[in-house]
């Protein structure tokens, strides 16, 4: 109902527009809000500008795809199913195969890389002209977290087209929302009113285009690994930006950051996030939710520097330190949903005083069967603490740019999961104990009444014997009396 009202008005402001400047009455009145709107929208775009000289470009989307014991064959089925020529990938897979039950195992393999068209690329690369049109090439990797928790990470390299087309949506002047409270009588259409900056809409319409790609992306991977949008739930994205015509002192860089905040944060770089880290010559930012359709777990934004060329070889393992992190608080964040669900179905099954049923019994499960997941979790993360933060220390040195201070990310990923890794799970023990006790109550209550009625059912059971014993006894002392007879 509100897009429809916003849509009418939008359809007024526009056809009142187009009339002859009116002087007095509903019409002008309409007009003035149309001019305060430019003005306004005007306002907002010279603020949300980007800078001179300045450029930002998508440069490299990263998409993570986590896979948990349970599913570790399909890791294998895809990786075999898109190489299965590749010597080194098939060896890759034969290790893991016999590695998937181990009680200790953690590791890094680049798989290899595949581009579009033939030429002088790394060892390992396959050709693929089905690639997405936005993509260039992409090199995977595989990581092994803990012993029941890896990803294979794609490493989409993207041509200028994508940030083209963004740079595009983003230099325009969007008209803020303008919505009428009422839309009858026409006469007091124009007294209550609500009225936008247009600040939104740049970032809604890139937010769009970037999806766009990643549909794109997600489509080829489906097809090619032959991995089913079930699996492909389990996906979480890391958008990777290269920022040129910044200052390359670093406390001019900073001061740079919060003049042009708000053009930063159309592309979902947010310079004033309270988890926004500082590396060297780049910028980890958490995006704030924006009901996108697609998880963006982390934005990294990669600075112009003065030791570019050096950076540059070793950036690639920072960005895989940073999916470390996401990796493990996706799969957190996939479990909490679960118990989140499962306890609010627990709480009102309660509330209800519901019968057992099957469904009960499913739920129940589920929440037991997530309860041992979420503690084989925990277990892990703390088996494997040292070799996590070895590979997020990949990242280097990191400011917090809000706090001031130096973050290590490695330490705060592993104290941050077991905290929230223990609230999930206390959480789900609740639920789970007081369903359990309810349930067990239930099921006594239910066998006092299926004894109760066995009782009723003997009683029965014994008058019947009894009647037919009398009759089976008149009848044979018929059968005497006749012989007796004869």
């Amino acid at each position: 109902m509100d897009n429809l009202k916003l849509k009418i008005s939008t359809k007024i402001l526009d056809l009142v527009e187009g009339l002859p400047r009116f002087r007095k009455g509903t019409i002008s009145s309409l007009q003035d809000i149309r001019e305060r709107q430019k003005k306004w929208s005007s306002k907002e775009f010279n603020r949300r500008n980007a800078p001179k000289e300045s450029k930002i470009e998508l440069n490299q989307i990263t998409l993570i795809l986590t896979f948990e014991h349970e599913d570790f064959h399909n890791a294998i089925k895809g990786l075999k199913q898109y190489f299965p020529k590749n010597e080194k990938i098939q060896k890759f897979v034969t290790s893991l195969k016999e590695s998937v039950d181990k009680l200790h195992a953690s590791s890094w393999h680049n798989l290899g890389y595949i581009a579009r068209e033939k030429g002088v690329y790394l060892p390992d690369v396959a050709v693929d002209e089905r690639l997405p049109i936005d993509v260039e090439n992409v090199s995977l990797s595989f990581h092994r977290i803990t012993p029941s928790v890896a990803c294979v990470m794609f490493d989409f390299q993207l041509n200028d087209s994508v940030s083209k087309a963004l740079s595009k949506i983003q230099d325009q002047v969007y008209l803020g929302p303008v919505e009428f409270k009422k839309l009858w009588p026409l006469s007091s259409l124009h007294h209550a009113y609500t009225m936008g900056t247009g600040g939104d809409c740049a970032i809604k319409f890139i937010d769009n285009e970037k999806d766009s790609v990643r549909t794109g992306i997600e489509a080829w991977v489906k097809k090619g690994f032959g991995w089913k949008p079930k699996k492909m739930d389990a996906v979480s994205y890391i958008d990777i930006y290269k920022i040129s015509g910044n200052p390359i002192d670093i406390d001019e860089r900073r001061n740079w950051l919060r003049e042009y905040t708000c053009w930063l944060d159309e592309y979902g770089i947010d310079a004033n996030g309270f988890d926004t880290l500082e590396g060297e010559d780049f910028l980890v930012s958490r995006p704030r939710s924006r009901e996108q359709k697609y998880m963006v777990s982390d934005v990294v934004a990669r600075f112009e520097s003065k030791g570019e060329s050096e950076f540059g070889d070793f950036f690639d393992y920072k960005v895989r330190a940073i999916a470390v992190s996401s990796t493990i608080f996706s799969v957190i964040e996939k479990y909490r949903n679960k118990i989140e669900i499962l306890r609010g179905h627990g709480f009102k099954n309660l509330y209800k005083r519901k019968k057992l049923t099957r469904r009960n019994q499913y739920n129940i499960q589920e929440l037991k069967r997530s309860i041992v997941i979420i503690s084989r979790l925990e277990h892990e993360i703390k088996q494997s603490a040292h070799w996590i933060a070895h590979s997020i220390s990949e990242v280097g040195g990191l400011i917090s740019l809000i706090r001031n201070e130096t973050v290590d990310l490695g330490k705060s990923t592993i104290d941050n999961a077991n905290y929230q890794l223990k609230q999930v799970k206390e959480a789900a023990a609740i639920i789970d104990s007081g369903l359990t006790n309810y349930l067990s109550v239930q099921s006594i209550y239910v066998m006092y009444k299926l004894q109760k009625w066995m009782f009723i059912l003997s009683i029965v059971v014994t008058i019947a014997t009894i009647i037919g014993v009398l009759s089976g006894w008149n009848n044979l002392k018929l059968l005497v009396s006749g012989w007796i007879d004869a």
